[in-house]
């Protein structure tokens, strides 16, 4: 049998390339794939030295003969008209130079890497980003004409070198270099396993389906993630890891002499019985793992007070400043003041609006919106979310608001807010009207808002702001609006324009706050009033060196570029500091502790900041801060910090191996519970804060 085998190989080996008649045009099929190499070779680094390359493998070498001798498969069909092969070459070669300007310019606009699954939202974006798109090719002509020479050299090559360079080769040759294709792809992941597989091993940036696709390109490289992102778009897979959803034991904490904040009578062991689903059956018993968070002193505390809920458009911490924005800078400095607040998200704000109102984990991975255009907030549309604040309002008969000074059919919050339990909804042309389209005004938002619940005993409001939006310079018509009276504000000091532009583009948010203060004031209402206030991503649109001027400093990328503000400000309570790592979806479970609402920690996978629990401020790409550690999740480095020289190096250990299979199984579990529909298949038959009797 083998000698049989061996026997037919050889003879499709003969027939297929080692002939006299043939043996040239093999030859010719290499040379074509060793022109593609180079280029691919030379735009991948080109590509990296802009975004950075930090972290970055050279794995990626391994799967570009693949993709090369793909790109040879589609030349040389001229076998005779060998001009054709020459005006083809430069041809194909635009195929990979659109796809990393594309790359490029993505990056420029949002600060990271645009993923297969995210192209749904790229067409709808580029509706309103036109302007922001041709400000930002404009940019970067420089690195665009960079990423062009090896199309102008491959024209250049062709013309001038001899016919044979440029020979054609025949249906069989094309047939053999097609399926060397799969077969270089495949030894190319052979080539992965002795890396090991590992959270780190670029075997495991292959096969993941939970890992991200900056973290993923940096171990792959650009174009082949992009190949498998699309294998995932087109054929499915991405199966879930093994043992996401366990949990080592939590590191022995003192006990708290509090009930546990979960629903009574929702066991999860129980609830695995009624179902074959294994889905379902693996989130039973993971939330049957958990302990959840206790109750504590805080709890119920603000029963009675109102809430004012705000996604701020790229707002941060350079927002604030006690010159220009006096307003925030007060509030920052009152209520709840969170010394150590990370915004997880580097851009795409429905992703951060989606962590703050639901208090879950959005998809970000490489096969993200599979059943989606845009994200896991619009996947959320016909989801039961029984906990989120528009929700546990009503029940209590408390009437809500959601407002937002953009259209309703953006990101379909039309769809999702009514979803979240949201009964009035306003938005640009549904109840609203604004001077300016893009960006459109906070504070004509709010004065065309507050007046539907300010008289009520008590209310619930929630905004999704737009002022703060990019881009800062003369293009955004709301920064030019406030630019003179903050670049007035701001004489004798030296920041760059970007900078200048920044704050007077946020600007247009301090006036709304300054509104909004004073008609709490005026109606009685302020003290008894929070208002929360949290940006969606740090401003991607304001380069390095803006951020920068603003900071004082050179931020390092990794951390304190995230490190941020969440406000929590109300003036009838004493002020409370908190310097425990906190991140975005540990809002919401603090906002329902506060509140004294009913609900289940251990299915949120944020931390009330009040709760004795380890407290992990999480990022996108699953790199985290606690209070002992900094842990670089792109690279498995972990930063110990001066408070854990307290440690041994066993207990060290300890703390790390939980926080990294915490954070693993907390995103993991929120995807899965969204997938699942899982809070429907939980709360069938649950009551929770009923509304009282009328």
């Amino acid at each position: 049998m083998n000698r049989k085998i061996r026997g037919l190989s050889n003879w499709l080996i003969s027939k297929l390339y080692f002939t006299d008649e043939n043996k040239g045009e093999v030859f010719a099929t290499f040379r074509y794939a060793a022109i593609y190499f180079v280029a691919l070779l030379y735009w991948e680094i080109l590509l990296r030295s802009q975004i950075g390359f930090e972290d970055m493998t050279f794995y990626f070498i391994f799967f570009l003969p693949s993709i090369s001798m793909l790109l040879a498969t589609l030349t040389g069909w001229f076998k005779e008209k060998l001009k054709g092969n020459r005006i083809l070459t430069p041809l194909i070669m635009l195929l990979p130079f659109a796809f990393y300007v594309s790359q490029l310019v993505y990056f420029r606009i949002f600060g990271s890497l645009f993923s297969v699954s995210m192209m749904g939202v790229g067409g709808d974006a580029m509706k309103d980003f036109g302007w922001a798109l041709w400000d930002t090719i404009k940019d970067s002509v420089l690195w665009i004409i960079l990423c062009l020479l090896p199309v102008l050299a491959a024209g250049i090559y062709a013309a001038a070198s001899p016919k044979r360079i440029f020979g054609g080769f025949g249906i069989k040759i094309h047939i053999a270099s097609f399926l060397s294709v799969f077969v270089l792809w495949g030894l190319a992941v052979l080539m992965l396993l002795p890396f090991g597989k590992g959270d780190f091993s670029p075997y495991h940036a292959y096969t993941s389906s939970y890992i991200d696709t900056d973290t993923a390109s940096s171990r792959l490289g650009v174009l082949t993630n992009s190949i498998v992102e699309l294998s995932y778009k087109i054929f499915g897979g991405g199966g879930k890891e093994e043992n996401t959803l366990v949990v080592p034991n939590a590191p022995e904490e003192p006990p708290i002499d509090t009930t546990p904040n979960v629903i009574a009578g929702l066991d999860f062991e129980q609830l695995r019985l009624t179902t074959t689903d294994e889905g379902k059956q693996a989130l039973c018993d993971y939330f049957a793992s958990l302990s959840g968070t206790n109750k504590n002193e805080y709890t119920g505390s603000m029963k009675d007070y109102n809430l004012i809920y705000i996604t701020a458009e790229a707002f941060s911490s350079y927002a604030i400043d006690p010159v220009v924005t006096p307003t925030l800078y007060k509030m920052s400095q009152g209520g709840i003041v969170l010394n150590n607040f990370y915004n997880s998200f580097k851009n795409t704000t429905t992703n951060g609006e989606y962590a703050f109102m639901t208090g879950l984990w959005p998809d970000v991975s490489r096969v993200a919106n599979a059943n989606s255009t845009a994200g896991s907030f619009v996947q959320s549309k016909n989801k039961l979310l029984p906990f989120t604040l528009g929700t546990m309002f009503e029940n209590r008969g408390v009437k809500t608001h959601a407002f937002h000074n953009f259209r309703g059919y953006y990101y379909q919050r039309n769809k999702t807010h009514p979803n979240l339990g949201y009964t009035n909804l306003k938005f640009m042309g549904q109840g609203m009207k604004f001077t300016t389209a893009w960006p459109s005004s906070d504070l004509e938002m709010m004065q065309q808002s507050i007046d539907d619940y300010i008289n009520q005993d008590q209310f619930h409001a929630y905004y999704m702001t737009f002022s703060g939006h990019g881009p800062y310079s003369n293009a955004n018509p709301i920064a030019v609006r406030n630019y003179n009276t903050v670049n007035k504000l701001l004489e004798g000091r030296d920041l760059t324009w970007g900078a200048k532009y920044y704050l007077a583009a946020n600007y247009e948010l301090e006036k709304a706050m300054t509104y909004l203060l004073q008609r709490l004031e005026e109606a009685g209402k302020l003290d008894n009033t929070m208002i929360v206030i949290i940006g969606d991503h740090y401003p991607y649109y304001l380069a390095d060196n803006h951020v920068n001027s603003l900071a004082g400093k050179t931020l390092e990328a990794n951390f304190e570029k995230y490190k941020s503000s969440c406000i929590m400000y109300c003036p009838g309570i004493e002020t409370i500091q908190i310097d425990a790592p906190v991140c975005n979806v540990d809002i919401l479970p603090t906002v329902l502790n506060l509140w004294g609402m009913e609900y289940d920690s251990r299915l949120l996978p944020g931390t009330d900041i009040f709760a004795s629990n380890t407290h992990i401020a999480m990022l996108y790409n699953k790199s985290f801060i606690t209070e002992y550690v900094k842990y670089n999740a792109q690279n498995g480095k972990a930063e110990w910090l001066d408070t854990a020289n307290k440690l041994t190096e066993a207990e060290k250990q300890k703390h790390l191996d939980y926080c990294v299979a915490v954070t693993k199984a907390r995103y993991t579990a929120s995807l899965d519970v969204m997938n699942e529909d899982f809070f429907r298949f939980v709360m069938n038959g649950i009551k929770i804060e009923e509304a009282p009797a009328q």
